[in-house]
């Protein structure tokens, strides 16, 4: 049964980096491979887009000595087995795997001296790098190798020295496991809600954050599993708005790995994604001077070899083109903001599929949001129409909740009157539905009600009800927690924009100037 599709194939081969293909190349040249699967990777490397015909017309080839069905499968797994050889040499877990290997080997061949020199370097290899699974196998051909060196009264560890090893090796692994499943249930929740928008949501975090786990550092185990407790209390921290104590817990993550560079190669992911974090703490705490620096930093990464993968390419792509629009938009920088968005769209189409749904709902938001802020809004209305198209309710709700309410204010400012009615019902029966909301975000919603009940040209009443909003609104913004809705829109800013008839771009820059200080 062939299950690599002539698709497959294509995208295999256009992920390739210009030194994967180089290695591909020559390991088919001194490999002597099947001319047509070399001819079939040529024809689909200078492809700009995918065409079924090449595959069709590389099947036909007389001269192959393949099947002529599977040769789009062969070749498939001739780029796989490259790819594992262009790595074997950089990567710790294939070289201390392949050190096992010859361990086996050489055990088969009664070389034992051999076999305890490689054994006793990639067990040192194996904890450096933390692969508690690769030392379980390695005590296990240990205790194999010390009963045969008895028999020649060579003296090394003793059985009972490799049992107390392995127990404590599997309480460590065990450790490690904990806290990548607390993790696992901490990320998937915030993924859903980024921000705590109700007493319960911060109840919920205050207690993870003071579980036997998170509490303190008294059941570490490894530095692994540090590095996975200093991340998930720095996201716990970011969903209550605790900044001061997310930019700690972030600051103490990147000192062990920087100190600690194998553990870098080891969690290149969770790396870039504190570096993102202290990009989006700068932000909102409105350093913007600081935010500007820190993208630099990140950008930074994307020539080092620990993040060349593309996965991690695109994780520190799509952080910086995130954080540059916001910033900008924010600020009232509309040149620099729509250039950000133009590089979006060039980002998007490029990787298509290779970008996250998540990651494609921030970036719809925050070029909806840029519309809005400079009076876009029929752009505006184009973009979050994408996000109000998602079929997935529970992927980034707070985005998708907010994304509501943004159509609302668009469709007013369109003038789209008759149909407000039924976006303020639609989303109403939305929250009906238990997906949380800011206290704020009701009141947006109260208020557009009653602004649908005025024509447009009763300016006077239409005045009169957005000062009533803003005084409402600073009212609730007393308290600290409402004032993450300013995290998804400058609501404050817009209703001052009603009211004295400025821009919004305008206001917002008089508001940010200062943050590009610090």
């Amino acid at each position: 049964m062939n299950l690599i599709s002539n698709k497959d194939l294509y995208d295999l081969i256009k992920s390739l980096s210009k030194s994967e293909k180089r290695f591909i190349k020559l390991t088919a040249s001194a490999s002597n491979i099947d001319v047509s699967l070399l001819d079939l990777f040529t024809k689909i490397e200078n492809l700009s887009e995918y065409k079924e015909d090449v595959f069709i017309k590389s099947k036909i080839k007389t001269e192959s000595t393949l099947p002529k069905n599977i040769i789009s499968e062969n070749l498939y797994q001739f780029l796989l087995k490259s790819l594992r050889g262009f790595y074997a040499e950089s990567s710790p877990s294939l070289i201390i795997k392949d050190e096992i290997n010859n361990i086996l080997n050489l055990l088969d061949k009664a070389q034992y001296k051999q076999c305890r020199k490689i054994l006793n370097k990639q067990k040192q290899v194996a904890y450096q790098y933390e692969r508690f699974h690769f030392i379980l196998e390695l005590i296990t051909l240990e205790k194999l190798l010390i009963n045969i060196e008895r028999q020649f009264n060579i003296k090394n560890n003793t059985i009972e020295d490799l049992v107390k090893e392995e127990q404590m090796v599997i309480e460590k692994a065990k450790n490690l496991g904990q806290y990548t499943l607390l993790h696992s249930k901490i990320n998937l929740n915030t993924r859903q809600k980024n921000k705590a928008k109700t007493e319960s949501d911060l109840k919920k975090i205050n207690e993870s954050l003071n579980s036997d786990l998170l509490k303190n550092e008294t059941q570490l185990k490894s530095l692994k599993s540090k590095i996975i407790y200093h991340h998930c209390r720095s996201i716990l921290f970011c969903r209550c708005q605790d900044n001061q104590n997310r930019e700690e817990e972030c600051e103490l993550l990147l000192k062990i790995m920087d100190g600690h560079k194998e553990l870098i190669e080891e969690m290149p992911g969770r790396y870039i994604t504190t570096l993102s974090n202290l990009i989006n703490i700068a932000y909102e705490e409105k350093r913007y001077k600081s935010c500007e620096e820190r993208i630099k930093t990140l950008e930074e990464k994307l020539s080092i070899k620990a993040f060349g993968a593309t996965d991690l390419q695109l994780k520190i792509i799509t952080a910086i083109l995130n954080s540059k629009i916001a910033v900008y938009t924010n600020s009232g920088k509309l040149n620099e903001a729509k250039a950000v968005a133009v590089e979006i769209e060039k980002t998007l189409e490029e990787y298509q599929d290779k970008i996250n749904k998540e990651e494609q709902l921030v970036f719809y938001y925050n070029i909806s949001v840029m519309h809005i802020y400079f009076n876009d809004f029929k752009k505006a209305h184009q973009y979050i129409s994408l996000i109000l198209n998602e079929g997935n309710n529970l992927l980034r709700e707070d985005i998708q909740s907010f994304a509501r309410i943004l159509n609302i204010i668009i469709n007013y400012e369109l003038g789209n009157i008759k149909q407000l009615g039924y976006l303020v019902t639609t989303i109403k029966n939305f929250y009906k539905s238990g997906v949380s909301s800011f206290k704020s975000e009701k009141l947006i919603i109260n208020y557009f009600e009653k602004l649908i009940q005025y024509p447009e040209k009763d300016k006077k009443h239409i005045q009169t009800l957005f000062k009533d909003f803003k005084q409402e609104l600073l009212e609730l913004m007393k308290d600290a927690h409402e004032t993450n809705v300013t995290y998804y829109f400058e609501i404050e800013a817009y209703i001052e924009s009603k009211i004295s008839e400025k821009s919004l771009s305008s206001i917002l820059n008089e508001k940010y100037k200062k943050a590009w200080l610090n």
